[in-house]
């Protein structure tokens, strides 16, 4: 008896955990479970961007010349005024000492041409102060040798016919005159020009000969041709000299040799006038010496300027770090050719490639944190490149440039971790960040429905931030599942387990 109990017993216990067994196994799963609510969302963009100087600089080449030395490599930090680039100064220099030959072959020129101006401008005032007395005297024995001549028999026509003839040899000789005094300016002229320039070749020297020897042929041309004139108009002063008494006849003789006298002197000064102001007329116009030596002076100035810029070599404008060397040791360069390239270290930013879907959410002023390795800074939204540029996968972009708040001095060119707090958006739909999914057919989350079934239900997602997203497409209050076994649970009932909102995004 005692057995048979025991044995139902058993058996009525093993009955009540089968059903308990069965009772577990048919029961629905718990789920976490979350509420669609309305709040506010602080959404982060975040990205990756690179450390540069706040301003880029190129360096140009003061002058044109050799690269003696390159004292910078790129990498290396420097202050404003530190050596750059050394140049030799070989060809400043000799420009400087062609520029100082010219002003003191100029200079030259000037005293000799000054000096002869002041020789011919003499000899100029001279000869005009002789032809005025001798007009003065030659008007007095005129008068004299025409009273003499009163009582002399001879008809007026045969006088004024020998006078006529006379005038017009004299005019005839004064016009020879002039074309030798233009022959013989311009022989001078040349003459004079060759001296200034060095005579130092034997066919310089023959050349030279041949010019005075044109020179001395006009003059003496010149002087017979004005001694011709004399005589003529000797002649003509004393016509007739026929029916003088001896008295009379003695008084002419020495009337006419004074009148002798004063012709030749009289002729010889208009020689010398008429010489001098030919080359006082051909230095002006050969020569603007004054203004050639300040020219030159001017050039000299000039290549010093560029001999002390090629000494001092090229220096950093500004504190910062050697991005580039374009140049290097013993290459030529043009004047303004570009040979650094740096980049300022007054400030620094980090340069963050944004896409097409992000960059409306960007503004500038809005704050961002940047962390270079486990450094964190803050910085600000700076600048927006309004012309896109291709990243590293070639797609366009937009370049965003972010202030970073620091006075230590970056290394550019790394790399830094960016987010930029983007502005807040209020009374939204949102669900936790973890709840929404997504596939090749978009986003999609799961949703528990009246019959406590699990759903999968696609929605439209917008700005998110570390906790929540927005979403469309669902109702506020629907349950979402938060759970990350809700896929395995599709079309099935489940328990919910309502998961308590974060107090700091609760639904406004």
């Amino acid at each position: 008896m005692k057995k048979i109990i025991i044995r139902i017993v058993a058996a009525v216990i093993c009955l009540g955990a089968i059903a308990a067994g069965l009772v577990y196994y048919l029961s629905p799963d718990t789920l976490k479970v979350t509420a669609v609510e309305r709040g506010t969302i602080s959404p982060r963009l975040a990205g990756t961007g690179i450390v540069e100087g706040d301003r880029k600089l190129t360096v140009y080449s003061d002058v044109s010349g050799v690269i003696d030395d390159r004292f910078v490599d790129p990498g290396d930090r420097v202050k404003k005024g530190d050596p750059l680039i050394g140049y030799s100064g070989e060809s400043q220099q000799d420009q400087v000492d062609l520029a100082a030959t010219d002003v003191e072959y100029s200079e030259k020129i000037l005293g000799a041409a000054t000096d002869s101006r002041e020789s011919y401008q003499s000899k100029l005032d001279t000869a005009k102060k002789k032809i005025s007395e001798c007009e003065q005297v030659y008007a007095l024995l005129e008068q004299q040798i025409m009273s003499l001549n009163s009582g002399v028999y001879l008809s007026d026509y045969e006088l004024k016919e020998r006078k006529k003839s006379c005038e017009a040899e004299v005019a005839n000789i004064q016009g020879e005159i002039a074309k030798d005094q233009a022959r013989l300016s311009k022989v001078e002229s040349d003459l004079k020009s060759m001296e200034l320039k060095g005579v130092n070749t034997d066919e310089q020297k023959k050349e030279v000969d041949e010019y005075v020897q044109k020179a001395k042929k006009y003059q003496e041309e010149i002087g017979d041709m004005n001694k011709s004139i004399s005589g003529l108009q000797r002649d003509v002063i004393c016509l007739p000299q026929e029916g003088m008494d001896p008295k009379t006849h003695d008084r002419y003789l020495v009337l006419q040799n004074n009148l002798d006298t004063v012709m030749r002197i009289w002729t010889e000064a208009k020689t010398d006038r008429d010489t001098s102001q030919s080359m006082l007329t051909a230095y002006q116009e050969i020569y603007s010496d004054e203004q050639q030596v300040e020219r030159n002076k001017l050039t000299l100035t000039q290549a010093e300027k560029e001999l002390a810029k090629a000494a001092g070599g090229s220096t950093a404008p500004a504190d910062g770090v050697i991005t580039a060397c374009l140049v290097d040791e013993g290459a030529y360069v043009d004047k303004g050719h570009p040979v650094i390239e740096m980049q300022t270290s007054g400030g620094y930013k980090v340069k963050m490639m944004v896409s097409k879907y992000d960059i409306p959410s960007v503004h500038e002023g809005q704050k961002a944190d940047i962390a270079l390795g486990n450094v964190q800074y803050t910085g600000t939204v700076s600048k927006i490149n309004q012309a896109a540029e291709n990243d590293s996968s070639g797609k366009a972009k937009a370049s965003v440039e972010i202030t970073v708040d620091t006075g230590d001095d970056l290394i550019v060119g790394l790399e830094a971790d960016v987010t930029v707090l983007l502005e807040d958006t209020i009374n939204i739909l949102k669900v936790p960040v973890e709840c929404v999914y997504s596939d090749d057919d978009g986003s999609f989350v799961y949703v528990v429905d009246d019959e406590q079934k699990v759903m999968k239900k696609y929605v439209t997602t917008g700005l998110k931030d570390s906790l929540y997203i927005e979403i469309e497409g669902l109702d506020e209050g629907a349950h979402v599942i938060s759970d990350p076994d809700a896929g395995t649970h599709v079309g099935e009932k489940i328990k919910e387990e309502m998961q308590e909102a974060d107090a700091e995004n609760a639904p406004a």
